[in-house]
C-alpha cells in the first residue's frame, strides 16, 4: 500500500466530518449565509499567502530539481489564488486588504510554517498535503451535487474542482509517496501524524468560518 493510501485511510473519519459540516453542506446547496462566506474568504486570503510562503520554504529545501520546481510552482499558484480573491471577491464585497487571522487560522498557518522550517522535508510535505487533497476532494464532492447555475458560490466550487488544480494535487501526492519510499519507518509514521494533524486543522478552519470565530480577549 502506498504511503498516500495509508494517509487517506487514516483520515477518512475526519474527512467524513468535514463533508458533513454545516459550512460545506450549505455551501453545496447555496444556502450558506453570505456573511459566513465573506468571513471565510478573508481568512482564506490570509491562509493562502502563508501557504505560499510555506511551499516556497519547502521548495528551497528539496534536493530533487523537479520537486524544487514543482513546489515553487505550487507556491506561485497559492499566491496567485490569493491575488485573484482580492481582484474578484474582495472587490465585489468591499473587503479590507488587511485581514486579522482568527485563532484557528493562525494555528493552522503557524503549524505548516513551522513544519516547513524545522521538520524533515518529508514531514513538511505531508503537513501541506491536506490543503491540496482535502480541498480537491471536497470540491469534487460539492460539484457532483450541483444542479444548474443557481448556486451563488459556483465560482469557488469551480476553482477547487477544476482540472488545473487536480494536476497540482496529483503531483503533490506523487512527491509525498516518493519521499515516503525513501524514508525510514519512523519518518513515515511522523508523515502520517503530520497529515492527520493538518487534516484536523482543515476542519477547524472551516468551522471557525461558520462560527465567525473571534479572539475572546
Amino acid at each position: 500500500m502506498k504511503w498516500s493510501e495509508q494517509a487517506w485511510e487514516r483520515i477518512v473519519p475526519i474527512y467524513k466530518k468535514i463533508l458533513a459540516m454545516p459550512f460545506n453542506k450549505e455551501l453545496s446547496n447555496g444556502t450558506l449565509p453570505k456573511e459566513k462566506f465573506i468571513f471565510y474568504l478573508a481568512q482564506d486570503a490570509y491562509y493562502l499567502l502563508e501557504f505560499g510562503r510555506t511551499l516556497s520554504t519547502i521548495s528551497g529545501r528539496m534536493q530533487n530539481a523537479d520537486w524544487v520546481m514543482a513546489f515553487a510552482s505550487f507556491s506561485t499558484g497559492a499566491i496567485f489564488a490569493e491575488r485573484s480573491l482580492h481582484e474578484s471577491y474582495f472587490t465585489e464585497f468591499g473587503l479590507a486588504n488587511h485581514v486579522q487571522p482568527t485563532p484557528s487560522t493562525l494555528l493552522y498557518t503557524s503549524y505548516i510554517l513551522s513544519q516547513a522550517a524545522y521538520a524533515n522535508v518529508e514531514i513538511a510535505v505531508a503537513a501541506v498535503l491536506p490543503c491540496f487533497w482535502i480541498y480537491k476532494a471536497v470540491g469534487d464532492h460539492i460539484l457532483a451535487r450541483q444542479k444548474g447555475e443557481a448556486n451563488p458560490y459556483k465560482r469557488w466550487i469551480d476553482m477547487y474542482a477544476g482540472v488545473e488544480f487536480a494536476v497540482a494535487v496529483e503531483k503533490a501526492i506523487d512527491i509525498a509517496d516518493q519521499l515516503a519510499v525513501q524514508a525510514n519507518a519512523a519518518t513515515q509514521q511522523k508523515m502520517l501524524e503530520a497529515f492527520e494533524m493538518a487534516t484536523r486543522l482543515e476542519w477547524m478552519f472551516w468551522n471557525s468560518a461558520y462560527e465567525l470565530e473571534k479572539w475572546k480577549i
